[in-house]
């Protein structure tokens, strides 16, 4: 799965034109995710732009861009349920980290492989459903508010279509893209010194 999203800062003046936009919208589900991002001591994974998370002590995920895009704007993402594991997530550490010592569970894999938490990142999410768009109302402990649009696209040719939806509704939005996510400006203000090695600044 490609996932397109465009991050930004969130001020008051644009969360009622947001609001405005998507009065149309189905109603918003508003959530918590507790988001530990893990990575070994030398932040190996940081250096490949590779970010690997437990969600809630649920699903395990992997964020990464195949062509270390510095635009930041997509990702490749793949998601595993904690409860239902298989070889595959092991082969996919494997292939960032070529001394991967494959495990049968999370918990083990992170003991064998002296992985440690990099950032835990606390979001209460508003979430809306607008023109295959899932637009997002962020509060980020500790960061601040933020607006995130993401489509998920199923390959490449889908995404001309997924950049001009989520253009045409940022149109007349003060908008500024970030070009890091949560995790990186959490590390930027808490920990400098992995911040700085990491590919997104």
């Amino acid at each position: 799965m490609i996932e397109v999203e465009y991050k930004g800062r969130l001020t008051p003046e644009m969360l009622n034109t947001v609001h405005y936009k998507l009065q149309t919208s189905s109603a918003p589900k508003t959530i918590h995710n507790t988001d530990i991002y893990y990575d070994t001591a030398n932040w190996d994974l940081l250096r490949q732009a590779v970010f690997v998370r437990i969600r809630n002590q649920h699903v395990l995920e992997f964020k990464f861009n195949e062509h270390k895009d510095r635009s930041h704007i997509q990702s490749t993402e793949h998601t595993f349920f904690l409860a239902d594991m298989n070889a595959s997530w092991n082969n996919l550490f494997a292939s960032f980290l070529p001394d991967w010592q494959p495990a049968s569970t999370i918990e083990e894999a992170i003991a064998r492989n002296a992985l440690s938490p990099l950032a835990t990142i606390q979001n209460t999410r508003q979430i809306y459903t607008y023109q295959a768009m899932k637009i997002s109302i962020d509060h980020v402990e500790e960061l601040g508010d933020f607006l995130e649009i993401e489509i998920q696209c199923e390959s490449t040719a889908e995404l001309p279509l997924a950049h001009q939806r989520i253009s045409s509704f940022l149109e007349d939005l003060p908008f500024q893209r970030l070009k890091v996510g949560y995790v990186e400006l959490w590390l930027q203000k808490f920990n400098h010194k992995a911040y700085e090695v990491g590919h997104y600044q």
